[in-house]
């Protein structure tokens, strides 16, 4: 009886640590005129930067990692194209921006 209760008592301790959640990610996401959308998903090392609009305009991320400045990621590629970073410490905050010759970028809000 004792073998039965060890094999019971392992087979749920298994299933308790199978089945429990995995750490909670932060999602964040930064979208501007319907032209750009920069984000950061799951472990957040890595940030994208999609161009969404076919106006011949480049779009770019602003964005900061928890250990240090802040970076740039450009998207010059076209509308439909998206431009992934280097992976690297955790990304906290992001800024989608769209590059507008002879004129102040337009770019959204930092996200966090």
């Amino acid at each position: 009886m004792m073998q039965f209760g060890k094999v019971v008592g392992m087979t749920l301790g298994a299933l308790a640590i199978a089945g429990s959640a995995p750490a909670a990610a932060i999602d964040i996401q930064s979208n501007r005129d319907g032209a750009v959308r920069a984000y950061s998903y799951g472990t957040n090392t890595r940030v994208a930067v999609a161009d969404t609009k076919q106006d011949g305009h480049p779009v770019y991320a602003n964005y900061r990692r928890n250990t240090d400045g802040q970076y740039t990621l450009w998207n010059k590629s076209g509308s439909g194209t998206t431009t992934t970073s280097g992976a690297g410490a955790t990304i906290y905050i992001i800024q989608a921006c769209v590059s507008i010759d002879a004129w102040p970028d337009s770019c959204d809000s930092w996200r966090e």
